[in-house]
């Protein structure tokens, strides 16, 4: 699977690489605001899969949540990025058995991570959420499809936004 999220990991370093033209994006201000749009992301994730919602009967929207989920990937990676954690490395194992504990882990991983920002946290992070596209049904050429599709929004946005 890691070998697989190699062009993903490729795209979100180009993307860093347009920030760091412009901002230090290692800088603690940065890292800051990064470690919350983390979290962000992931509760947008959580609303989008309405895992917790025992409540309701509506379906998630996949595409939305396809969307949400590949924020979340551009997140962990921009993080795996700059602690230069390699694909190839050693990764742990998941061993979750529903979402909602994933979600509940990838929170408290996040918590974890910023307090102390690690490697080994940073895997643990991109091996949960790796695990969440399994539970969410996700292809990998769905992500790397979605991943494209977002990154073009990215840099278009960058070329007139910023």
């Amino acid at each position: 699977m890691f070998q697989k999220l190699e062009d993903i990991y490729k795209e979100t370093k180009f993307l860093d690489s347009l920030f760091a033209e412009r901002y230090d994006i290692k800088s603690l201000e940065v890292i800051q605001k990064y470690h919350l749009e983390l979290s962000v992301e992931i509760g947008e994730l959580a609303n989008e899969t309405k895992c917790f919602k025992f409540w309701s009967n509506k379906k998630p929207n996949k595409s939305k949540v396809l969307e949400e989920y590949i924020d979340c990937l551009f997140m962990i990676l921009y993080f795996c990025n700059i602690l230069d954690v390699k694909l190839d490395e050693q990764f742990p194992i998941c061993c979750h058995t529903n979402m909602n504990e994933t979600f509940l882990k990838l929170y408290d991983l996040g918590v974890l991570f910023r307090k102390n920002l690690n490697k080994d946290i940073g895997k643990e992070l991109l091996v949960e959420l790796l695990y969440l596209a399994e539970l969410l049904n996700f292809t990998m050429e769905e992500l790397v499809n979605e991943t494209k599709r977002k990154s073009l929004i990215v840099q278009r946005r960058f070329t007139t936004d910023y």
